[in-house]
């Protein structure tokens, strides 16, 4: 993989220069930890009512990332498991967290949530990312 990976604001999950993506706002509220609150649009759905597994895996990864920016200048997802405990209805906001232990080597391990209002458990992750670039 290119280690001269090149940060910019096109993401389509928090990139403020995407006209389509969705510009998720991250808390930090400890070293390795970043959190996130998103209102589920309703076309977000993979059953009628129900958001996407793939969508809610690609907001986990997303926290994911930003937790290791507290280790790393760029890390890059290497393997992810996921589980899904509820169904996230589409529609409803819902707190994203993710957090990421010191890295051994250039291996950041990681883990997320998606946590309804009431803070119940509706997915949980792991991920292994690959540091790219040191801080």
């Amino acid at each position: 993989m290119d280690p001269s990976i090149e940060r910019d604001n096109s993401c389509f999950c928090c990139g403020i220069d995407n006209d389509r993506g969705f510009h998720l706002q991250f808390s930090y509220p400890a070293q390795g930890e970043a959190e996130s609150r998103f209102l589920v649009p309703e076309w977000c759905a993979g059953w009628k009512g129900v958001t996407h597994g793939g969508f809610l895996t690609m907001l986990m990864d997303e926290l994911m990332a930003h937790a290791c920016n507290a280790f790393a200048a760029s890390a890059v997802t290497a393997d992810m498991a996921v589980k899904f405990i509820k169904p996230v209805p589409t529609g409803s906001t819902v707190t994203i967290k993710g957090q990421a232990e010191s890295p051994r080597g250039r291996v950041i391990a990681t883990k997320a949530s998606i946590l309804a209002e009431d803070g119940t458990a509706l997915a949980e992750a792991s991920a292994r990312f690959i540091v790219m670039a040191k801080k």
